[in-house]
């Protein structure tokens, strides 16, 4: 077993919607919530707003291992709203993963 199967990974997903696509965007990302969270792997799964830029949109998130989360990133609710986000978007969402050092 690598290290990698087990340690937890912490992730920072990060949406841009279209300043006319906000709500549309939120309804997407809402609909994951509840669905992430039944996912045994999932410690954490959260849909936050910056405060400062709330055209801004993040998932804070912490899954067992990183396999864990490429098994979350393969599924059909994952598919679904990867479609559903494709023209809503001012640019690529940014996914970006850590792993606790103290």
């Amino acid at each position: 077993m690598t290290n990698s199967t087990k340690i937890a990974v912490y992730v920072v997903t990060d949406f841009w919607p279209l300043p006319d696509k906000t709500q549309e965007v939120k309804k997407i990302l809402f609909d994951i919530v509840p669905e992430a969270k039944k996912e045994r792997t999932c410690l954490k799964f959260e849909l936050c707003e910056n405060l400062n830029e709330n055209a801004q949109l993040t998932f804070l998130q912490a899954w067992s291992n990183e396999q864990a989360f490429e098994q979350h990133l393969k599924s059909e609710i994952i598919d679904k709203a990867t479609e559903e986000l494709r023209n809503l978007l001012v640019k690529p969402t940014e996914i970006r993963r850590y792993k606790n050092i103290g």
